[in-house]
């Protein structure tokens, strides 16, 4: 114990044993999940470049914009990152 924090060697293996506190969790997310990530994010075009690096050419904003009708370019960001990160956690898990 270090302060108020109890650490455990092995948290996996304590998980394979069985040694874990069984308490409900409450997993889920929010159609709006990527934008607390995105906060002050308002240039669609640099975004891209910085996700996407040397391929950014291939990704124009204005094909992103159309994929998000209707919305502003921070919420287009928001939108793609949270699509991104969604459709990662997918595959990692499947």
């Amino acid at each position: 114990m270090i302060g108020s924090v109890t650490f455990f060697d092995d948290p996996l293996q304590r998980i394979r044993t069985g040694q874990f506190a069984r308490v409900p969790i409450l997993l889920g997310n929010m159609e709006d999940d990527g934008t607390v990530l995105t906060y002050n994010m308002s240039d669609l075009a640099a975004y891209l470049a910085g996700q996407f690096g040397s391929l950014a050419g291939s990704v124009p904003p204005d094909k992103v914009r159309a994929l998000y009708p209707g919305s502003s370019d921070p919420q287009v960001i928001a939108g793609t990152l949270r699509d991104i990160l969604s459709r990662w956690c997918v595959h990692i898990l499947v």
